[in-house]
């Protein structure tokens, strides 16, 4: 894929955008507090932990929009930089759509890494691992993936990470055609059932074994 320097421009300032949407998250606050026993002021309460943590992340995410829409104003202000922008209405609300599916995504994978501390004590390595190895690299935060050999494309394809950031991305810069962006969607709501029942299966299963206590 041949990118000219207003794709790279609104690649880079879409993955600030995404970031701001998707990929940060306060989930990872979840394995500390299994760690530290505070969990359990959470289960006592007459609320679901996950619906608390879902409306949290929406909050937070609000703001780091609101900031992150700044940052891209004060960029294109400063260096007069000029964007791509989708052709018709239809590629901007498929983008939005794949966003949302984006967002509760990460939501789940980020709560199953947070969920792994009823059975490891590393859990800031495993998250350190998975943010640098596989969801930087593979979702397309650092570089446009389709850079990279067919054969290794492939082989990213095949996991959940691509469709986070890098799927969206190419949808609104109209480079896909519309079997891809059909196939993106299916792939992506396919990915997010599978880790909804995940996270349900591996919360039920730590609560079980859970021994540890808050003060």
């Amino acid at each position: 894929m041949n990118y000219q320097k207003s794709h790279i421009i609104t690649y880079v300032l879409g993955v600030i955008l995404l970031d701001s949407i998707i990929i940060a998250s306060r989930t990872a606050d979840l394995g500390a507090q299994i760690k530290s026993g505070e969990i359990v002021h959470f289960l006592i309460r007459p609320v679901s932990l996950f619906k608390f943590l879902l409306a949290r992340d929406i909050a937070d995410k609000i703001l780091n929009l609101l900031f992150a829409f700044v940052e891209i104003l004060v960029i294109l202000e400063v260096f007069k930089f000029s964007v791509d922008l989708p052709k018709d209405l239809f590629l901007i609300l498929i983008f939005m759509v794949h966003v949302v599916i984006s967002f509760f995504l990460y939501f789940l994978i980020s709560l199953i890494l947070s969920i792994s501390a009823f059975w490891t004590d590393e859990i800031w390595a495993t998250r350190f691992l998975f943010g640098v190895i596989l969801l930087n690299f593979f979702s397309g935060v650092i570089f446009p993936i389709d850079i990279l050999p067919a054969w290794l494309l492939r082989i990213i394809y095949l996991t959940p990470f691509p469709y986070l950031v890098f799927s969206p991305l190419k949808i609104w810069l109209g480079q896909v055609p519309n079997q891809y962006i059909l196939k993106s969607l299916l792939v992506s709501f396919f990915w997010l059932i599978f880790f909804w029942w995940v996270t349900n299966y591996l919360w039920k299963r730590g609560l079980k074994g859970y021994g540890a206590y808050g003060g």
